[in-house]
């Protein structure tokens, strides 16, 4: 035994050395992946916060470390992955692209795609460094850890709102059929189904996205945490799928029999309270599933097979060593370019318009905003209000105010005329020439859009003018937003210009029964010229 003790000794002594001589190379490795994901994380932080469908996104870089750690445990011996060349190579398009992202990012945080090819970026320059450490073994082994993280990536807005139509709209009609069956009275119009007490509307919060992404999230942690098999894994999200849009179904049947019996206003007592149930039994029902499966497949004599982690230390080329820092040089480089880039531009810019609307003028009845949306668009200034013009039509007219900051035209990236109305029941039409407003001393760009409710057309108005006065150029800060060019030229015009978010304004206004744009128009603008005054400053 004293043979033996000798023999390990010197061995473990290797090991132990080796482990502090690797400990620079890791710190350096952690830093540069430390430098990736924040360049990703920060362009999609603000969708995880404003959009309470993806605020799960928070989890998600957690869980992945979680399971990375998990991996590590059992990791396979590392394999020589050979020249190094061809992976750098394939490293610079997604590392260049982080970085030069950024300023785009600045002046365009409402841009999801920055954010979407970003996280891919991300990803994939991660499964390179895993490759480059331990080859093909390691990249198979740690494979899902690293891409679990695309569960976060908000989807395409296109694609977000036709898929949240498309739920809204059959959980409207699977409610109507069930009242029907229950014996209730009611009619659907679109995404509304109007009661004897009122009208209720299948909001974005009732499609079933959230708790569908949701669902589907725990599905594959399950998945991975007992590793269980493919067919396993695509069955356990079937069943996230199953159970989500069940829920859903159920809750939007029991609000809408709330409804009917105790009103509307009661449904705000328990819109919520629905939902968190829905969610805590999706992801109840997929832990069940898991766990007895789990259980089921033990019994029946199955062994988890693992082995033993390699005792020494990976191995650190010194080329991955040299990206490491340069990746970290070309973070640096681009975050702190991009924050002195607008900073420039910026540096005798004013922060705020100087004017702003007033409520309460004659003729005028106000419209309270309700909880939801206040939460939701996260405007701290704003109001509401209805009148009659002087052709008998009525108006229902909104102004909201963001200060300077990202959140202002994200939160503004969500109401749009045609998804906001189209969910309370109006068809849209077509959207019709823009029109120029003069109000006050300013000239204001408002898009027109025209709907349908029932038979009567209703003619909107939307305009979204930024703040900040001038730059230091004497040119408008307001002119990316007013001129509301999104194409990829005018995308660059604003970062070119160094012009970012420096405060929103909407106005938006609809009214009933004309499709006469040029009348209408004047009668908003006479409107708007009554209201309008000089701006207190903000207050924060």
């Amino acid at each position: 035994m004293v043979r033996v003790a000798e023999k390990r000794f010197p061995k473990t002594l290797e090991n132990h050395a080796s482990f502090r001589l690797a400990i620079p190379s890791i710190g350096l490795i952690g830093a540069a992946l430390a430098a990736i994901w924040w360049m990703a994380i920060r362009m999609l932080w603000n969708e995880w916060e404003l959009d309470p469908q993806y605020s799960y996104g928070f989890l998600v870089p957690i869980i992945c470390l979680a399971l990375f750690l998990q991996r590590w445990r059992d990791r396979p011996v590392e394999v020589d992955p050979g020249s190094l060349g061809i992976v750098a190579l394939l490293a610079l398009p997604p590392l260049s692209f982080l970085a030069g992202v950024q300023p785009f990012f600045e002046a365009n945080p409402e841009w999801r795609v920055p954010g979407i090819a970003g996280a891919f970026s991300a990803v994939f320059l991660t499964l390179l460094l895993v490759y480059s450490i331990g080859g093909s073994s390691w990249l198979r082994h740690f494979l899902f850890p690293v891409c679990f993280f695309i569960i976060a990536i908000p989807w395409p807005r296109n694609a977000e709102e036709a898929i949240m139509g498309f739920f809204m709209e059959k959980n409207a009609i699977a409610a109507l059929e069930m009242l029907h069956w229950l014996g209730y009275e009611a009619i659907r119009r679109g995404h509304l189904i109007t009661l004897p007490t009122g009208t209720l509307g299948v909001e974005e919060a009732c499609s079933g996205v959230r708790s569908l992404q949701s669902g589907i999230m725990a599905a594959l942690f399950f998945g991975e945490m007992f590793r269980f098999s493919t067919f396993i894994r695509c069955g356990l999200v079937c069943s996230a799928v199953f159970v989500a849009l069940l829920g859903n179904f159920l809750r939007a049947t029991f609000l809408s029999v709330i409804a009917s019996n105790e009103g509307v206003a009661a449904i705000e007592k328990w819109h919520d309270i629905a939902g968190y149930a829905i969610l805590v039994s999706t992801l109840g029902t997929l832990w069940t599933l898991a766990h007895f499966y789990n259980k089921s497949r033990i019994s029946r004599g199955y062994t988890a097979t693992s082995c033993d982690a390699p005792e020494e230390s990976p191995h650190i080329s010194g080329a991955i060593r040299f990206f490491s820092v340069a990746t970290i040089l070309v973070a640096a480089v681009s975050l702190v370019g991009t924050e002195s880039w607008y900073r420039w531009h910026e540096r005798s810019a004013s922060n705020e318009s100087g004017w702003t609307l007033k409520s309460g003028s004659p003729g005028t009845k106000s419209v309270s905003i309700p909880d939801r949306t206040r939460r939701m668009l996260f405007f701290p200034e704003g109001f509401s209000e209805r009148f009659w013009d002087t052709e008998g039509n009525k108006w229902q007219f909104f102004y909201l105010r963001w200060p300077a900051g990202r959140t202002a035209i994200q939160a503004l990236g969500i109401h749009d005329p045609r998804t906001c109305l189209a969910s309370i029941g109006m068809v849209f039409e077509k959207q019709l020439p823009s029109v120029m407003m003069k109000v006050g001393a300013e000239n204001f760009l408002f898009r027109v859009f025209l709907f349908r409710e029932s038979t009567r057309p209703v003619l909107v108005f939307h305009s979204v003018i930024a703040g900040g006065g001038r730059n230091a150029d004497g040119e408008s800060l307001a002119a990316g937003a007013q001129d509301e060019d999104y194409t990829l030229r005018g995308r660059w015009k604003v970062v070119s210009k160094g012009i970012r978010n420096q405060g929103q304004t909407l106005i938006e206004a609809a009214v009933w029964n004309t499709r006469d744009v040029e009348g209408a128009a004047n009668s908003l603008a006479t409107f708007l010229n009554a209201t309008v005054e000089e701006r207190p400053p903000f207050r924060k």
